[in-house]
């Protein structure tokens, strides 16, 4: 499952939407999870679920995903749904990341930490581990390379004492045993672009986008001008003031029409 902090507010924004995402069966437990916590029935939230995935898309097969509906109705009280605020980064725990060899490395650190401490608050059960993709917890950490580096650089945190690895043949989650209660440096709200947040942190020449929230690199300042859009925003953002400019001097033309013929 991929990390959304808020699930109770992302499922409601889903089934408002009528949107079932780039992952539909992550969508689909979680809004069964948000009907269960407004105390709808299995019974209920099996029909419901049928009703959002044909609002979603009308050419969905009702009978074609019955059984995966089935299951997630079925299981739909297992976990809880999960709402939290974010997880606290401890100034000793930047700290102990800061010691570390290469940026990369540290960055993979402090992606491997965040996750660890959000899979804790899903679970008290959980006790320190990563249950994310490698795959994911790259792309969270904004680092691109080949699985031979990816593989050097796990084994270099478990040697400094970063991480350590499952005994079990398939599982293939490491355990961040790297953690350290104190004053917190940091509060991780969004979880997309941990590696950019991180050199932020440290003066890295990198900006909140104020649409999404996004982490992103500061580009070349167009005529002096403080950049607040990630790219995806700028232009949206842009498109709606052409609109919102067009319609304003539709308006003001049609006032001064009237005007000339009274």
């Amino acid at each position: 499952m991929s990390i959304v902090l808020n699930e109770y507010e992302w499922a409601e924004r889903m089934i408002n939407n009528h949107d079932l995402g780039k992952h539909p069966v992550e969508t689909l437990n979680r809004v069964a999870k948000y009907y269960f916590a407004n105390q709808y029935s299995k019974q209920e939230i099996r029909k419901m679920l049928d009703t959002f995935l044909i609002q979603c898309d009308p050419s969905a097969s009702l009978p074609g995903w019955s059984d995966v509906l089935d299951k997630i109705t079925k299981n739909v009280d297992k976990y809880r749904i999960i709402k939290m605020d974010g997880v606290d980064i401890s100034v000793e725990e930047m700290e102990a990341i800061e010691k570390l060899e290469g940026r990369q490395l540290r960055r993979l650190a402090f992606a491997l930490l965040c996750v660890a401490k959000y899979w804790d608050a899903v679970s008290e059960k959980n006790d320190h581990w990563v249950n994310t993709s490698d795959r994911e917890i790259m792309q969270m950490a904004n680092i691109s390379t080949s699985i031979k580096r990816q593989s050097a650089m796990f084994a270099e945190l478990k040697a400094a004492g970063m991480i350590r690895f499952s005994k079990k043949i398939d599982n293939l989650n490491v355990r961040v045993v790297s953690m350290e209660d104190g004053e917190a440096a940091l509060h991780i709200q969004d979880f997309r672009n941990l590696g950019y947040q991180y050199l932020k942190y440290y003066g890295g020449p990198y900006f909140e986008c104020e649409n999404c929230g996004l982490t992103v690199k500061i580009q070349e300042p167009a005529r002096g001008r403080r950049q607040k859009y990630c790219p995806s925003c700028a232009v949206e953002v842009g498109v709606r003031q052409r609109v919102n400019w067009v319609m304003r001097e539709r308006q003001t033309s049609h006032r001064q029409v009237m005007s000339e013929a009274q």
